[in-house]
């Protein structure tokens, strides 16, 4: 990095003392000893971009996704969100840097505007998780751009972090804790990434729920439900409400939960991920995909926590709650967001949110541009409109 520096310094200081540096006509105005160094700080840098190249080959089957990896007890998660971490802070560290990263990475103006314009979240981390959506989004191409963008500045700063964390991959790879999958043969590496990781991004740039329209082709409604069959599981089992909240929102949940076990003249069913751990830690989106789908009401607590956490705001690092609902609202809000948009046509028929008793006023301000979310009812009111509905729903 040193070398770098004095490099520019000197690269700045030549060319405004000469048209051109080797330009001996002027040799007066520049002493050979500068020039000397000059020559020797430029082949420096020569070898220190070649390592950067190598480097690039050696992230070429590492999937991006490796870089949201997270285990606290495991020297290569604390490796990969090392690796993470530099990234992020040193791209943002550059004005609009981002926005260049993102363009050479194939993302499009759309896109790129949309970040800026809508998304509060450090904009680097949104680009590096939409260019990860795509199977072939190596860390080599992020290096390889940055080297596009001369940006070598950034590619010292990352250098170490990144060489750290190939080199857990380079060892046994049965020994590794990601979860990751990897078929390799003697003659071809393929792409190690990880097995499944959650796509927290917003409705609008995420890829696996906005599929286009193809032209001149009509949009076909999903396939309606009998409702024979329908009234009949209505009649043999209990309403089932599903909770989804994060930590600001564990008490409400308990309070439901309180409310909800005192109606003595009616039957339901409350379900929270952490009631059912033992279930759910055996193959969380499976059990929570299942439940989605059993459920007669999806219950979301709006809290300012549970809006950070889908909007992307919530903190860069995981958090330390062991709560399982708090660890999957974002894979819970994804389904939905393609149930509402994909399923029924952007019909509210499944979500019940509810606004707790404290809920910050500012957790109103951005509702409105989830409508699946908008509250349904107040934690106050919870016990009344929802004993009515339910009710009247069983009926």
């Amino acid at each position: 990095m040193i070398i770098l520096k004095i490099f520019l310094t000197l690269h700045s200081f030549i060319r405004n003392s000469t048209e051109v540096i080797h330009d001996y006509d002027n040799a007066d105005t520049i002493s050979i000893d500068t020039l000397a160094l000059y020559e020797d700080i430029e082949e420096e840098r020569n070898k220190e971009i070649s390592e950067l190249t190598r480097l690039s080959k050696k992230t070429c089957f590492l999937h991006t996704k490796l870089l949201y990896y997270r285990n606290a007890e495991s020297e290569l998660g604390a490796a990969c969100h090392n690796a993470w971490r530099t990234i992020v802070k040193s791209v943002q560290g550059s004005q609009d840097c981002w926005r260049e990263l993102g363009h050479y990475l194939g993302i499009s103006q759309d896109d790129l505007n949309y970040i800026k314009h809508s998304i509060k979240n450090d904009p680097t981390d949104i680009v590096l998780k939409l260019f990860m959506q795509d199977e072939d989004a190596t860390l080599d191409k992020i290096l390889d751009v940055l080297v596009k963008m001369k940006r070598f500045d950034i590619l010292k700063k990352i250098e170490d972090p990144v060489t750290e964390m190939v080199a857990y991959f380079n060892k046994d790879e049965g020994k590794s804790d990601t979860g990751y999958h990897s078929n390799n043969s003697a003659s071809e590496r393929k792409i190690i990434t990880l097995k499944s990781l959650v796509n927290d991004l917003p409705p609008a740039l995420n890829k696996s729920i906005n599929t286009e329209k193809k032209p001149n082709q009509p949009q076909q409604l999903p396939p309606k439900v009998s409702e024979t069959k329908n009234i009949e599981r209505l009649k043999n089992d209990k309403p089932i409400l599903f909770l989804t909240f994060t930590e600001d929102g564990i008490e409400t949940a308990m309070n439901i939960q309180d409310k909800v076990n005192d109606w003595f003249d009616m039957e339901v069913q409350v379900i929270t991920l952490e009631d059912r751990r033992d279930d759910v830690i055996q193959n969380p989106e499976k059990f929570i995909r299942e439940y989605f789908e059993k459920a007669d009401y999806i219950v979301p607590l709006i809290t300012t926590g549970y809006m950070d956490e889908i909007n992307g705001y919530g903190p860069g690092v995981p958090s330390t709650s062991d709560n399982l609902d708090c660890k999957y609202v974002n894979f819970i809000y994804n389904l939905i967001s393609n149930q509402y948009m994909h399923i029924t046509g952007c019909l509210n028929k499944k979500v019940r949110s509810v606004l707790p008793e404290n809920a910050d006023v500012k957790v109103l301000r951005n509702i409105s541009l989830y409508p699946a979310l908008i509250p349904w009812t107040h934690e106050m009111s919870f016990d009344e409109q929802f004993r009515i509905f339910l009710k009247d729903y069983s009926t």
